[in-house]
């Protein structure tokens, strides 16, 4: 009896040893803004947000003074709510509410902020190709700005390019005012390109700030290349890497060399005004000086280089080089190639010993090295 009561002394006393644990408190929903309150100079570039850790949102109003409430979008679970874009030189007043897991509400949401009101704005002054043209194989994708750009890693990482079929490609600041950017070997036939330049709010630098987004598609249409060779004094026209056609020429004389490497077709003129002082050639009065309208014109680069039709050097086309350094055809050839180009089908010229570089315009991207190429990236390190 004595040894009984003692083992249910001792199982008493275990039990009432360990109190039960109680559940730790749960932490109150807590809200923020993506911009700190009573921020000044806010840079719109991206649109703000209001999230809530530990809970959910109940309510979001931002308001911009003077006006009506944005019309932002939650996102499926209640924590995240963003805006549409902001506007310049506004200030905003956020207010939200929340409620955590337990449905009990946290300490609200209130604060506003103000976003910069520009002096300068940088907007594109131009793009190539243009919006839903066709182009063929060798055509670089360029962005020129109204002004230069100071911060180019700020501006490059709003720009994106995606292909419908994979392509490996790097931009390339080819100067301030222009950003590149081209496939690491000619683009595939039928590839759809679509690229977008996020750049409204962006901060380009020295207080410069992006006016505008801009978006632009463009197609890669058949294969089509020209080959020049200087000393044979012969065009030779591919097509879905097929020799298509063989054509006499004459090119630049030594002189005024064509220039050898992979030239771009970008200008095409029913007639075309050519004088030699434009392009660094003859002055008026001197010697060689030629002021011409000359036909069927493509232009290969900004250097003064086309190819077209020379009713006057027929009899030098396929036998001499006679021209200040443009492709000289006769009259059904040069009407032939005209016809059959695609702007941004390549033009390589060979056999010259003057070379095309990245000096003789703003389509010289093939001129350059893949690894040169892709260090002209603002991005190049990883930034």
């Amino acid at each position: 009896m004595l040894v009984l009561l003692a083992v249910v002394a001792l199982l008493s006393g275990c039990a009432g040893s360990t109190p039960l644990a109680s559940p730790p408190p749960v932490p109150p929903v807590a809200l923020a803004a993506s911009v700190a309150p009573g921020a000044v100079d806010v840079a719109p570039a991206d649109p703000l947000t209001v999230s809530a850790a530990g809970g959910r949102l109940t309510s979001v109003t931002v308001t911009p003074t003077g006006g009506a409430a944005l019309a932002g979008t939650p996102d499926p679970s209640g924590t995240r709510w963003t805006s549409p874009q902001l506007a310049y030189g506004t200030e905003y007043r956020v207010q939200a509410a929340g409620v955590d897991e337990q449905g009990r509400p946290g300490a609200p949401l209130d604060q506003t902020f103000r976003t910069v009101a520009p002096e300068e704005t940088l907007e594109i002054a131009s793009i190539r190709p243009t919006d839903g043209q066709t182009v063929g194989v060798a055509m670089p994708i360029s962005i020129t700005f109204d002004s230069p750009v100071t911060d180019r890693a700020a501006v490059e990482r709003r720009v994106s390019v995606e292909t419908s079929t994979p392509t490996e490609g790097s931009f390339r600041w080819m100067s301030d005012e222009q950003l590149n950017w081209r496939p690491k070997d000619y683009w595939r036939p039928g590839t759809q390109v679509s690229v977008s330049a996020r750049l409204f709010g962006v901060d380009s630098g020295e207080g410069v700030y992006g006016a505008e987004d801009r978006a632009f598609s463009f197609t890669v249409g058949r294969d089509q290349r020209a080959r020049g060779d200087v000393n044979a004094h012969a065009l030779v026209l591919y097509q879905d890497g097929q020799e298509l056609k063989t054509m006499p020429a004459s090119y630049g004389r030594a002189q005024y060399p064509t220039q050898y490497g992979v030239h771009v077709a970008f200008e095409k003129h029913e007639v075309k005004r050519m004088r030699s002082d434009t392009w660094g050639g003859p002055a008026e009065g001197t010697p060689g000086f030629y002021d011409q309208n000359l036909p069927l014109a493509v232009r290969i680069s900004n250097n003064g280089e086309f190819v077209h039709v020379n009713p006057d050097t027929v009899r030098q086309q396929g036998r001499s080089n006679v021209s200040h350094g443009c492709v000289n055809l006769s009259p059904a050839n040069g009407q032939f190639f005209f016809n059959w180009v695609q702007m941004g089908d390549p033009v390589e010229i060979v056999g010259s010993e003057r070379p095309l570089t990245t000096r003789d315009g703003d389509i010289a991207d093939w001129t350059i090295p893949w690894e040169e190429y892709r260090q002209g990236s603002a991005l190049a390190g990883g930034a």
